[in-house]
């Protein structure tokens, strides 16, 4: 192929000739380029609708912005970066997942929006909604999915962005955008053919030190009924109609059937009766030059002193001092009557919101004394400040069982951790922090310590889902298993049974072997031995030992216990019990747990029996 049957595009590619234009008998001028037309990758919006696409993004930007601001209370930026035509496919490939997915319906538009928010964004909302200020991590929380509680925050603050959406699309008439679902996954967000055309407009998130990435999403099938108005031609026609908007001048200029009433009396039913064409009937206002003017089908003005002056009409309207002549005659009635009827309605709102005000501040005072009243009652005390300060947050979950507690905050963000803690008993918040894995306390514990204010409808939704989430503990029927019920289980058991599942189990669960040897038998059981190993223990156990581990027994307890020692003994120990003073009760679980550790290497040796229930 020669050099002239060729043509040279713009990515190297040559296209064979003829080189005539389809559709014209000219030949392509010098200079000339072809540009390849990619079926499928059609271009659908034109550079003046992308155009106006980016004026409404960014409306859009400067709403939304302060938006997130006012309800994060911290600044935040929302910087427009693109617009531009692709195929949805060729957005949606190279998504991170999970990333967060908003599903908009752009009603009465057919099809749906999407807002996207990538991981770092979404994890910078959701930490300062939970109290804590953002601050960069290269593991956003996010990546690992989104809990019901998140979720909901997200939804409520999506919700009011999309509110600023529909104002900066306000040009299409009853256009009412609305959050539709959340999305984690790109996969599951196909809401069109991968290679239907859309608009992107893309924009940079700043949420205090946290720059992320934030996109819009149009499919063709959402703009193409108003694919018409996304023209700067539409728009400032559509700015010159609503500066011609009629005023009031106009109005009052526009024209008016005007009618003058005279009453003609009363008439009987016989001269009702008797009218026929051409009768004539007294009409004694007239005669009086009294009238009522009526315009629009509405009386506005009685008129005295009507005269007749070829053509036109004069008269005096009732109670005023301007006479009115010709066709101006009732201009000047319907000012006044809308001014009297104006400063009326005026009158008749203020004494209305007065009386509101009033009414308002006695009920204010009523329910204030009531409660006062209710607070002497119920807590002894007049402060009701005070007693109401009871009813904080979080307070409906102060029962729920500290360990599942913990194990469903255990798998929530450490910052909603810190959220709940922090407004719990410190009894309650010291237990559910042990509880926690070891990796995240200091976290939340540093978290609770830097916590910022959080808003009030966060906290209540916070607490509505996690008290759902737990209220299903109170209906799983009685506890069953636990240390106590194998105990009692062993206790039972024959010894060579007891034997083989202690030592099983010191093999595989050294812990667990512990604690149930510990719960078998402890000092208070010491009164069940004979009198024969009660003096074998006390021949090798230590005085101060027993002295303490008996500190905390009920009298009743320790004087049947001390029934069991020899006399001599117990007379010792009695008085070395008086003279004790404070101990500590783990110094006293320690003695008590020696006594019992020898007890145990005594029955071991065989030197000792400890009879069982069912012995």
């Amino acid at each position: 192929m020669s050099d002239a049957s060729k043509v040279l595009v713009g990515d190297g590619k040559t296209i064979p000739g003829p080189l005539t234009i389809l559709g014209s008998k000219k030949q392509l001028p010098p200079g000339g380029q072809i540009k390849l037309y990619d079926f499928r990758r059609p271009d659908k919006f034109s550079k003046e609708q992308l155009r106006t696409m980016q004026m409404i993004a960014e409306g859009f930007a400067r709403l939304a912005a302060t938006r997130l601001s006012t309800s994060l209370r911290l600044p935040c930026d929302l910087a427009l970066d693109l617009v531009d035509q692709m195929t949805y496919d060729e957005f949606m490939t190279p998504l991170a997942a999970p990333a967060t997915l908003a599903v908009v319906s752009m009603e009465p538009l057919k099809g749906q929006a999407i807002i996207h928010i990538d991981a770092s964004g979404t994890d910078a909302v959701l930490e300062r909604l939970f109290g804590a200020t953002p601050s960069r991590t290269e593991n956003p929380l996010a990546i690992g999915g989104l809990t019901d509680i998140e979720v909901s925050q997200l939804e409520r603050t999506l919700s009011s962005i999309i509110e600023d959406l529909g104002s900066s699309w306000s040009f299409v008439e009853g256009i009412k955008p609305r959050l539709a679902e959340i999305e984690t996954e790109a996969r599951f967000c196909q809401i069109v053919p991968p290679l239907e055309m859309i608009v992107l407009t893309s924009f940079t998130l700043t949420t205090g030190a946290i720059k992320s990435k934030f996109d819009i999403v149009y499919p063709f099938l959402v703009l193409e009924p108003i694919i018409g108005m996304l023209s700067a031609k539409y728009w400032y026609a559509s700015m010159q109609d609503k500066g011609t908007t009629p005023s009031l001048a106009a109005a009052r200029r526009a024209p008016m059937p005007a009618e003058l009433l005279c009453g003609a009396g009363s008439l009987s039913i016989d001269a009702l009766r008797s009218l026929r064409k051409g009768s004539v009937i007294a009409i004694p206002e007239y005669d009086e030059g009294r009238a009522w003017l009526r315009l629009g089908g509405a009386r506005v003005a009685e008129l005295t002193g009507i005269r007749r002056d070829g053509e036109n009409l004069s008269a005096t309207v009732e109670g005023g001092e301007t006479v009115l002549k010709g066709k101006d005659a009732g201009a000047d009635p319907v000012s006044r009557l809308t001014e009297e009827l104006r400063g009326g309605l005026a009158a008749i709102k203020d004494s209305v919101s007065n009386a509101l005000s009033a009414m308002t501040s006695r009920i204010d005072e009523l329910k204030g004394g009531q409660e006062d009243l209710s607070d002497r009652v119920l807590y002894g005390q007049s402060d009701a400040a005070e007693a109401r300060s009871s009813a904080k947050p979080f307070a409906s979950l102060a029962g729920i069982q500290a360990e599942a507690f913990a194990l469903f905050l255990s798998s929530e963000r450490p910052q909603l951790s810190a959220l709940v803690l922090s407004y719990l008993d410190d009894a309650a918040g010291a237990r559910l922090l042990s509880l926690m894995p070891d990796a995240v306390q200091p976290g939340i514990t540093k978290r609770i310590a830097t916590m910022d204010g959080v808003a009030p409808e966060v906290m209540t939704d916070v607490e509505r889902i996690l008290g759902k989430k737990l209220s299903a503990i109170d209906r799983t029927g009685p506890a069953s298993g636990g240390i106590q019920k194998v105990v009692g289980i062993l206790n039972f058991s024959p010894r060579d049974t007891e034997r083989m599942v202690i030592n099983a189990l010191d093999q595989s669960d050294p812990e667990l072997a512990e604690s149930i040897k510990r719960n078998m038998f402890v000092f208070e059981d010491m009164i069940i031995l004979d009198d024969e190993s009660i003096a074998a223990v006390l021949e090798q156990a230590d005085e101060q030992d027993l002295v303490v581990a008996m500190k905390p027994l009920a009298t009743e307890e320790r004087e049947r216990l001390l029934g069991r020692f020899p006399v001599d003994r117990r007379e010792r120990i009695g008085a070395s019990l008086s003279a004790l003073g404070r101990v500590r009760l783990v110094e006293c679980d320690a003695a008590g747990f020696r006594v019992v550790e020898l007890i145990r290497r005594l029955e071991k040796e065989g030197r000792i029996g400890i009879l069982r229930p069912a012995e």
